[in-house]
């Protein structure tokens, strides 16, 4: 049976812990760590959630985390971390404890002075992520709530992206060169007169090119049987997509398949019709 002592009392509800294994974890629990000391067993029983913090870099980072960070900051962030790990699906790479922590900590101090970073892309991740978008607005209400801040609305945006992230296992920049190429998408769309919103088709529509992106990267292209006609009966749309699949073209350095152009034909010929059938 593995035996774990509080190293870290971080809020009543989260402790940082030294296994009997030799591996540091970080452990959830309502009360845990009310009224307890450093030194002090846990019992499994109490724990809710645990994350392990498995490398020793990931450790060193954690610690210079606790050396520099109010106590406070710390707890209450883990506190978001567990509540987006129970409402998302897949483990949480272990670097989000750090990262997301040293993002508030930053955030709440450049609140305090006034200054506000604007996210360009917030409305693409509200579309592509909507699972963690829908999670973090309910953690930055949490963070300042519990901490008596006042976090932009655009910081919903950023949480966001650290839960997919978190969630992919992936390097940050990753996601958000994906993010870039579809924002350079939507406004190279705009300015052929397709218009976007927040309907649901704007929504399948942006969910159809993260796809696209994804398979173009993959090399995983899609049998389209019917290019041939989409390219006679969907001239216009189809000279769109064409020009909409060089900014994908552009971001990835890779050229987009003429079988997706034509997905992307389609999808683009529903959006239209879509929006011009509202009333």
């Amino acid at each position: 049976m593995i035996e774990r002592k509080i190293v870290h009392i971080l809020s009543h509800n989260v402790v940082m812990t030294k296994l009997s294994t030799g591996k540091n974890s970080i452990a959830f629990g309502k009360g845990i760590g009310f009224q307890r000391k450093p030194g002090m067993p846990v019992n499994e029983a109490d724990i809710k959630q645990e994350f392990l913090l498995q490398t020793s870099a990931v450790l060193e980072h954690y610690e210079h985390i606790l050396n520099a960070v109010d106590f406070k900051i710390i707890g209450v962030v883990e506190e978001v971390i567990a509540f987006a790990q129970g409402h998302l699906e897949g483990d949480f790479s272990e670097t989000i404890h750090s990262a997301l922590v040293d993002h508030i900590n930053l955030a709440i101090e450049r609140t305090k002075r006034g200054l506000f970073i604007r996210n360009p892309f917030t409305f693409e991740i509200q579309h592509l992520y909507r699972d963690e978008y829908r999670v973090a607005e309910h953690a930055i209400d949490y963070l300042n709530e519990q901490l008596e801040v006042d976090l932009p609305p655009d910081e919903v945006a950023f949480l966001a992206m650290h839960f997919h992230g978190a969630r992919r296992s992936e390097k940050g920049g990753h996601a958000v060169s994906e993010i870039k190429i579809i924002s350079k998408v939507l406004e190279e769309g705009k300015k052929i007169g397709i218009r976007f919103d927040e309907s649901l088709s704007t929504i399948l529509f942006i969910g159809h090119v993260k796809g696209l992106i994804d398979r173009v990267k993959a090399g995983k292209t899609l049998n389209n049987s019917l290019l041939v006609q989409i390219r006679e009966e969907y001239e216009d749309a189809y000279e769109q997509a064409i020009m909409l699949a060089g900014a994908i073209a552009d971001g990835l350095k890779k050229p987009v398949p003429a079988e997706e152009i034509g997905f992307l034909t389609m999808h683009l010929e529903r959006l239209v019709q879509r929006q011009n059938f509202v009333i």
